[in-house]
């Protein structure tokens, strides 16, 4: 895990004060840096490579931690003792590419303002950080196809409503159907023909297309009993293709 990561997987670690941010750095150079101890120096780095505010001088908290035990010092270098370690391990000790795509879905809410998607991300997150794969891919395809309904809405309306008559001519054979409002989606079509229409309109490309139909596809394997295993790889692929080539395309 880089400091990037690092930054990402703790939710304000820059507001912490100095004794947990030295604690939380600490604990990254022995867990992610493979270091059985370090100079203060090497916080310093961590500081640096952070962009946080540094201390005036590090030398008075490295002696409050030795003398309280959180820290065992020999010579002139430092290392957690067993105990906050324990309690950092807990936190935060996930797999590197979990924490990695844990961030990549933190660092979301800033960027997509949609309340309702917002929840939807909360709950894959929950999902995949508790190791339930399967539930973080049924709930992560809500996020990009809410998205797509709402760009919809807000931007193409009227080309989507025009295309549905081309697209799907038989539903409006009573009467022309059109879709007022977000409801009306779930209301009057599947998941798939809004992307087929979509993709017919010119309203999203065949890019987008084949990466939400696939995705459609599996989530319908992972919503309904079948001896499909869904695994933690097919999860990272699932959610970080629809976040990178989805949401933050389609604007």
């Amino acid at each position: 895990m880089e400091l990037a990561d690092l930054q990402a997987a703790i939710p304000g670690f820059i507001d912490k004060g100095h004794p947990e941010k030295i604690k939380i750095l600490a604990w990254y150079l022995h867990a992610h840096k493979n270091l059985t101890s370090f100079p203060p120096a090497d916080i310093r780095r961590c500081y640096d490579g952070l962009h946080f505010l540094l201390p005036s001088s590090f030398s008075g908290y490295f002696k409050n931690l030795d003398s309280s035990k959180e820290f065992l010092k020999h010579a002139s270098r430092y290392r957690l003792s067993a105990r906050p370690r324990a309690a950092l391990d807990a936190l935060y000790a996930e797999k590197g590419h979990t924490v990695m795509i844990t961030a990549l879905l933190a660092t979301l809410p800033a960027q997509i303002p949609d309340l309702a998607e917002r929840t939807y991300l909360d709950e894959a997150l929950i999902c995949y950080k508790h190791g339930a794969f399967r539930a973080a891919i049924v709930i992560t395809l809500n996020l990009p196809y809410h998205h797509l309904c709402d760009f919809i809405l807000q931007e193409k309306l009227a080309e989507f409503n025009a295309r549905w008559l081309i697209s799907f001519p038989g539903q409006h054979r009573k009467r022309n159907l059109a879709i007022a409002n977000m409801h009306d989606f779930g209301a009057e079509l599947k998941e798939s023909q809004v992307l087929t229409i979509a993709k017919d309109g010119g309203i999203i490309s065949s890019d987008v297309y084949k990466i939400l139909d696939e995705k459609l596809g599996k989530r319908n394997s992972a919503a309904h009993p079948s001896g499909v295993n869904i695994g933690q790889l097919q999860t990272d692929a699932f959610i970080d293709d629809l976040v990178k080539n989805v949401v933050l395309k389609l604007r």
